[in-house]
């Protein structure tokens, strides 16, 4: 009689044991890959055209297939639009991390951001519309932008802080809701650049913002820190 017990490793036939448990689902890890050269894609052509007219039809002529078949991958425009933002937020979070890896302060990271921002209208454009839109309740990426932004209001508490105790943030501020503040500003300097943006120079504004923060265009470097006295004329 056949045993039907399930195997144990030590009952397993040798040629069993060394199989894989289960095979990859090559269908999947099609699809998966085709859904990060749509966004990849997206948020070249988002960068470069806005968002609006043929946009959705131009990613999926370059990435070779049919405009139904790039919304299969994502259920509707919006949720696409939606996508794009979250890997345009993706790459930007890799990018801040290689730089500071590479000894970029944190401070010049956000300076760099900007800065790529004031080259990338398209994509500050969709970011505008969308989370103004994204407002209503209803709208299909409410809860999206509501749990980006909830993500944005801390995400640098620890950063201000650190700013705060060398130095180089007012210390009249709480450095868990300065983040919120530089959230805001942006999206408010953004919106006023896109409308007018011969007029609006955002990455010197951004400048402005921080010295009101107290944040110097240099921070004090570390090695130097001990050197710089107080207001009291005490060594920090």
């Amino acid at each position: 009689m056949a045993d039907d017990r399930p195997r144990t490793d030590a009952t397993a036939s040798p040629t069993e044991s060394a199989a894989p448990s289960a095979r990859p689902d090559l269908r999947r890890v099609r699809g998966d890959a085709r859904r990060e050269r749509i966004l990849s894609t997206a948020v070249e052509v988002f960068g470069e055209q806005g968002y609006r007219g043929t946009s959705v039809r131009e990613v999926a002529r370059r990435v070779g297939i049919s405009d139904a078949g790039l919304l299969h991958h994502f259920g509707s425009k919006t949720a696409l639009l939606a996508a794009t933002i979250a890997e345009r937020d993706e790459r930007d979070r890799v990018r801040r991390e290689e730089s500071e890896s590479a000894g970029t302060s944190f401070v010049d990271t956000m300076r760099e951001q900007v800065a790529r921002n004031a080259h990338s209208p398209g994509l500050v454009a969709l970011h505008v519309v969308l989370s103004a839109e994204a407002t209503d309740p209803q709208h299909p990426a409410h809860d999206s932008f509501r749990e980006r932004y909830r993500h944005l209001r801390h995400q640098d508490d620890a950063a201000f802080r650190r700013l705060q105790e060398d130095g180089d943030l007012r210390t009249d501020l709480d450095p868990r809701r300065v983040g919120q503040l530089v959230t805001a500003m942006m999206d408010g300097l953004q919106l006023q650049w896109l409308l007018d943006p011969d007029e609006v120079d955002m990455v010197g504004l951004f400048e402005d913002f921080l010295h009101l923060l107290g944040i110097p265009a240099h921070p004090t470097p570390p090695e130097d820190r001990a050197a710089v006295p107080n207001d009291d004329g005490s060594p920090r």
